[in-house]
């Protein structure tokens, strides 16, 4: 019987749900950004809002080299 850690893995390596769990980290990423700087009383984003909008971009970015076939 499979333990709750190799299930993990063997959910993880399939190459859609990794995907998938990325596109969801890239999303997480975008809307904490999103909802701070509504909710934030300054006029322009700060430092934590532009650290969350580039982390989003460059897991995006890895997600575009990894599924481009060369």
């Amino acid at each position: 019987m499979d333990d709750l850690g190799d299930r993990l893995f063997y959910w993880v390596s399939d190459e859609a749900n990794f995907s998938l769990l990325l596109f969801l980290v890239v999303a997480l990423l975008g809307g904490a950004s999103l909802v701070l700087f509504v909710v934030s009383s300054q006029r322009s984003a700060t430092r934590l809002e532009f650290l969350l909008l580039v982390s989003a971009m460059v897991v995006m970015f890895y997600m575009t080299l990894r599924n481009t076939t060369f």
